[in-house]
């Protein structure tokens, strides 16, 4: 009992010295809920690609599944089909001036108007598998291709380039009519988007136009063009070219180059760090992705082509060498400007140190 009285006789005492000494009373327990955090801001992305179909489509879905779940749905990405936000030939300038946030564009369909993205789309053909690819656009020189064509990029417009995608294309040539050489390449009515092709095949006397890959099927079933070249094995299953074409070459024009996943630069400085690691984690993990796919699924895509009755041809090893040279005999016309041309320089370089066979093809040696 003593105890008790001592005790509030100290904390009486411990309040009236408080009171003294002019510290006010502590504050009355207050009952009003503190207001709701703001909600985090959402961040909408409908990116497309050059094809709606196959490996390069699949890595756009995969991509922008990524992203959404990864970030907790801070960034919801909703992949759309060729032409649903943007003509494909407009993506570029969509992402430029803020019209869609992001795309996953084919370098090649913009090299009009940014010569360098010629050099990268498909490196002209010259390296020959998506590892060479690699090393000319970001180790050769330290990566001052890939420097190129981010600065080539931003100056263009408010574009930032998060990464590029390896893409292995293996380009096929899909016919209504039988190619077995170089000789049967004149008087050719042929539908290309991509330069080495259209640039070699106009020089050895083909007519070659360009339409959207949309347009392609029904452009073969109607015989508006003779034969297309627009991607892989896969991926031409995949658009049911082997339905409207009866000869497909297998010995690829170009076998490797890139595509970049690009994102709108007020956008991505928005973008807190940790979302933008996401992003960039995502590109890097389409990549393995696209690549084990092929791996994976080409051989099996062959057999698949045979059996529904089309005629495989593979050119002899010598019409291959002729197509190759007439090719690098055109590489001189990708220097049009200080990037295109510093890029010219640095694959001919590339080509002397690791293919001299191929460098000598193209009179580099």
């Amino acid at each position: 009992m003593k105890n008790r009285i001592l005790l509030i006789s100290l904390a009486l005492l411990l309040a009236i010295s408080m009171v003294a000494a002019g510290c006010p009373p502590p504050d009355p327990v207050n009952d009003v809920a503190p207001p709701p955090p703001e909600p985090e801001k959402v961040w909408r992305w409908y990116p497309s690609t050059w094809t709606g179909a196959g490996i390069a489509w699949d890595d756009l879905v995969y991509l922008s599944n990524y992203i959404t779940e990864a970030s907790g749905g801070r960034i919801v990405v909703t992949p759309t089909l060729p032409g649903a936000v943007v003509p494909v030939m407009e993506q570029l300038d969509a992402v430029a001036e803020g019209i869609t946030p992001a795309m996953m564009i084919y370098p090649g369909y913009f090299g009009g108007i940014i010569p360098v993205l010629e050099l990268i789309a498909t490196t002209w053909g010259l390296t020959p598998n998506f590892w060479d690819t690699y090393q000319y656009v970001m180790r050769q020189r330290d990566g001052r291709v890939f420097e190129l064509v981010k600065e080539e990029l931003y100056r263009y417009g408010d574009i930032v380039v998060v990464a590029p995608i390896w893409r292995i294309f293996d380009i096929v040539l899909c016919s209504r009519i039988p190619i077995r050489g170089i000789e049967d390449i004149e008087g050719l009515k042929l539908r290309s988007g991509d330069r080495p092709i259209i640039d070699t095949m106009a020089e050895l006397g083909a007519s070659v136009v360009w339409f959207p890959g949309p347009e392609i099927y029904a452009a073969l079933a109607g015989g508006v063009v003779d034969a297309i070249t627009f991607a892989n094995v896969i991926c031409s299953i995949a658009l049911g070219f082997h339905e409207v074409s009866n000869y497909w070459i297998r010995q690829p024009f170009f076998p490797a180059g890139t595509e970049l996943f690009i994102v709108n630069g007020a956008v991505w400085r928005e973008l807190p760090d940790d979302l933008r690691a996401i992003v960039s984690s995502a590109v890097k993990a389409a990549n393995v992705r696209g690549i084990l796919a092929y791996k994976a699924e080409a051989e099996a895509a062959w057999e698949y082509v045979e059996a529904a009755g089309v005629e495989i041809i593979e050119w002899t090893h010598e019409d291959h060498l002729k197509w190759r040279a007439v090719s690098a005999g055109l590489l001189h016309t990708l220097a049009v400007d200080p990037a295109s041309t510093e890029a010219v320089e640095i694959l001919e370089e590339f080509l002397k140190e690791w293919h001299p066979e191929i460098a000598e093809l193209a009179g580099l040696l």
